[in-house]
């Protein structure tokens, strides 16, 4: 993809998110992590991991964003494949199997106990 795609590919996902809470105007800042204490440290830790290697990989992403279409709460989206990553300990809630049931969206999930690689990511992106 060339760069100007790819900057039209990243506004294309980029609008479909904002914080939670707030009105379609409010966007959520691009490479920013962004923590909730009602997460568990390791989970943070896990979102960090993915933040820095997909900041290493120079790929733009967004934490913490509400889906404007369902109301879901993303842990990661990946602007430049349009893929949401969910940390996840135990089981996924109702909202995101109804996501990936749909599957109209390419959703990874990933346990806490799990190793990421960023070809997990791209990988997801193909199917």
């Amino acid at each position: 993809m060339n760069k100007k795609r790819l900057i039209q590919f990243r506004r294309k996902i980029y609008s479909k998110y904002k914080i939670p809470g707030m009105s379609n105007l409010h966007r959520v800042k691009q490479n920013c992590v962004f923590i909730h204490t009602s997460n568990g440290i390791k989970h943070e830790q896990k979102k960090l991991e993915i933040c820095y290697e997909l900041q290493k990989n120079g790929m733009k992403y967004i934490t913490e964003s509400q889906s404007c279409k369902d109301g879901r709460i993303i842990d990661v989206i990946c602007l430049d494949t349009g893929t949401e990553v969910e940390i996840v300990d135990s089981s996924l809630t109702k909202k995101t199997k109804e996501a990936i049931a749909k599957g109209d969206i390419p959703i990874l999930v990933i346990k806490l106990d799990d190793s990421f690689s960023l070809d997990d990511l791209l990988r997801r992106e193909l199917e």
